[in-house]
């Protein structure tokens, strides 16, 4: 079984700083493994409000350097390893991230990168695991920061897409995916270099089919009001189920492992 617990579904300046979503990233629980993906602003608190219990993580994923990917990282990294008498946990993440690049220092510290058991940097096409789940990373075409997209694969296979804009290919990275996670800041009429509109999302799903695709990382414009009606759009277009996140959403994958996840899950 498989749950996926969104921390928080905003993006873009405006949604962000004024928290019209929450920033937290979202947590994947998984084959007894339990990883928190992109930990940005509000994470911890977040965490807290919807009773995910960050000492149960085996694994932080930060995709690029953006500060709404990264800022509450360091905790979640604290809280993964709290209580534990030895060093437990792996963090991944792009090597903007860990080692810097360009001017860029690294936005995680030394002292944070040595809490967990392992340490990986992780650029696109490289493969690694967070305990039994396998991770790959994919190129993403987003400002001048060197990200990566993951896909997670274990019982169900996971694709997140981070903030890209869609370029030919990029649905070869994401095949066969019980689910798509697709940041998509803008509806079709605006589009924003660098960042996936709805228009770019429905060309990546009636590509990549995924069983269903769920957009997060919202805009203004689909904060209010955009989001449902373009997940209703894509979904008519690519008869592919599209499900616009909200904060605190759970999705089920269904099959109970459930004992498991309640240890969790407050």
């Amino acid at each position: 079984g498989m749950k996926i617990v969104f921390l928080g579904t905003g993006g873009g300046r405006i949604v962000v700083t004024n928290q019209l979503r929450a920033t937290g990233g979202f947590v994947i629980f998984m084959d007894g493994e339990m990883l928190h993906i992109d930990p940005g602003p509000g994470a911890l608190v977040k965490a807290k409000e919807y009773k995910v219990r960050l000492n149960k993580l085996t694994g932080v994923l930060v995709s690029h350097k953006h500060p709404d990917h990264y800022t509450d990282a360091p905790m979640v990294i604290e809280a993964m390893n709290l209580g534990s008498r030895e060093k437990k946990g792996v963090l991944i993440g792009s090597k903007g991230v860990l080692e810097g690049s360009g001017d860029d220092y690294p936005v995680i510290s030394r002292y944070h990168k040595n809490i967990p058991k392992r340490v990986v940097v992780l650029d696109a096409g490289d493969e690694t695991e967070a305990g039994k789940i396998r991770v790959r990373g994919t190129p993403i075409r987003h400002g001048d920061c060197d990200g990566v997209g993951f896909v997670l694969s274990g019982t169900k296979k996971v694709g997140y897409t981070s903030d890209t804009e869609y370029f030919e290919g990029l649905e070869k990275y994401f095949m066969d995916c019980d689910y798509l996670i697709i940041n998509c800041i803008r509806p079709k009429e605006n589009p924003l270099k660098g960042h996936m509109d709805s228009g770019m999302a429905k060309e990546l799903i009636s590509k990549a089919r995924p069983k269903v695709a769920i957009l997060q990382h919202f805009g203004r414009m689909m904060v209010f009001g955009g989001a449902r009606r373009e997940c209703e759009w894509i979904e008519r277009e690519t008869g592919i189920k599209t499900v616009a996140a909200n904060d605190g959403m759970i999705i089920d994958s269904g099959e109970d492992e459930g004992k498991g996840i309640k240890r969790y899950l407050g």
